[in-house]
C-alpha cells in the first residue's frame, strides 16, 4: 500500500466489513478500460487491505495512454498476469469507460482458468460476454474503484454495502432472489441463462467476432447511464435485430441513469415494448451505474416466476473452445 493512502472513515470501514469474508483471498486488481485515478486505487487497496483481502495490484493499472489506463498491449499484459497469479481467487476490474475492445480478440483463452472469475460492469460488458462465451467465469457487478465513493448519504451507503455483499455472496455461489415489476407482455414463467450487461456497449458489440450470443433460451438484463431516449431506442433495435430473438424469454430492466426520458421507465418500456413483441419486459433489477449495483453471473440459469427473478445456478455454459 502506498504511503499517501487516505485513512479509512467510517464509511469505507462498511466497505471493508462487507467485503470481510473474502479475508485471506488473493483478489488481482486491472484495468483493462479507462484511465483511473491514483488516490482512488489508493483508497480501494486501504478497503481491500482492511477487509483482509490479499490485493496485488497489476503492473500497468496506474498508467495513462491518452484516456486509457494504458496501451492495448500493456492493459492485455496485465490481463494475463492477473489469471496466472498463484492463488488468484478473482481479478477484479478497477473502472469502466472504454478500451476492453482493443483486447478481447487478443485474449489468450489458454491462459485463463475458468473458475477464476472477472468481475466489472460497463465497458466490461465487452470482456464479461467473451468470457461467457467462451466458458469462463465471470460476475457482473461493481468495480473496484467504487470502494472510493461510498456514497454522500444513509441510504446510498446502505446500497454501496449491499452491493459489495453481492460480489461476495457471488463468489461463494450462494442463489439471488430479486422482485421485479411487469412492464409488458404475458407474465407466464420463463427461464434461461442471464446475459447482458451495458445496453450501449452490447449494441457497439453487435455484428464483431463478440458480438452478444444466445446459444440457448435466455434471460437479458440491460442497465445504462447518461443516454438520449432515441438512442436508446437506437441500441434496442440493433441488438435485437443481431440477436435469435427467438432464444430470448425475457428482458429485465436495471436503472437508465442520468438518460434523457420523457416519462423515465415507464417511456423506455413503452418503447422496448413495441419492439419485444410477445417478449416479457420487467424493470426493478437492482442494477446500475449508481450506488445500488448488485452482482451476477453471466451464464447463470435463472427463472422469472410471480414477479420475482431467481437465480439457482452460478454455472457457466462452455460454448467456444479456448
Amino acid at each position: 500500500m502506498t504511503s499517501n493512502t487516505p485513512p479509512l472513515g467510517a464509511p469505507f470501514a462498511r466497505l471493508a466489513d462487507a467485503l470481510s469474508p473474502l479475508a485471506g483471498q488473493r483478489i488481482a486488481l486491472i484495468a483493462p478500460a479507462g484511465g483511473v485515478q491514483d488516490e482512488r486505487i489508493d483508497t480501494a487497496l486501504a478497503v481491500l487491505a482492511t477487509a483482509g483481502i490479499d490485493a496485488h495490484l497489476g503492473a500497468h493499472a496506474r498508467d495513462h495512454h491518452r484516456y486509457l489506463a494504458g496501451t492495448a498491449d500493456a492493459r492485455l499484459a496485465d490481463l494475463h498476469a492477473a489469471f496466472e497469479l498463484p492463488g488468484v481467487a478473482a481479478v477484479w476490474c478497477l473502472r469502466g469507460g472504454y478500451g476492453c475492445a482493443h483486447l478481447v480478440n487478443h485474449i489468450d483463452w489458454g491462459r485463463i482458468p475458468a473458475d477464476v472469475p472477472l468481475i466489472g460492469f460497463s465497458d466490461i460488458t465487452v470482456l464479461l460476454e467473451a468470457f461467457r462465451q467462451h466458458g469462463r467465469a465471470a460476475i457482473h457487478g461493481p468495480v473496484a474503484t467504487q470502494l472510493a465513493s461510498p456514497g454522500e448519504t444513509a441510504e446510498a451507503q446502505d446500497a454501496r454495502a449491499a452491493a459489495m455483499a453481492s460480489v461476495v455472496d457471488r463468489l461463494q455461489n450462494r442463489p439471488s432472489t430479486w422482485a421485479l415489476t411487469h412492464l409488458a407482455g404475458p407474465t407466464v414463467p420463463v427461464a434461461g441463462q442471464l446475459v447482458g450487461g451495458n445496453l450501449t456497449t452490447l449494441a457497439c458489440m453487435a455484428g464483431t467476432l463478440t458480438a452478444l450470443r444466445l446459444e440457448q433460451d435466455a434471460i437479458l438484463l440491460l442497465e445504462d447511464i447518461g443516454e438520449a431516449e432515441f438512442r436508446l431506442e437506437r441500441s434496442f433495435q440493433q441488438l435485437m435485430d443481431t440477436i435469435d430473438a427467438d432464444r430470448l424469454r425475457a428482458v429485465c430492466l436495471g436503472a437508465f441513469s442520468d438518460c434523457t426520458l420523457a416519462d423515465g421507465l415507464n417511456s423506455l418500456g413503452e418503447i422496448f415494448a413495441e419492439w419485444l413483441g410477445d417478449t416479457p419486459l420487467y424493470a426493478g433489477l437492482p442494477m446500475s451505474h449508481e450506488h445500488m449495483n448488485a452482482a451476477w453471473r453471466p451464464g447463470s440459469q435463472a427463472s422469472i416466476e410471480d414477479g420475482q427473478l431467481r437465480v439457482a445456478s452460478a454455472g457457466t455454459a462452455r460454448t467456444a473452445e479456448p
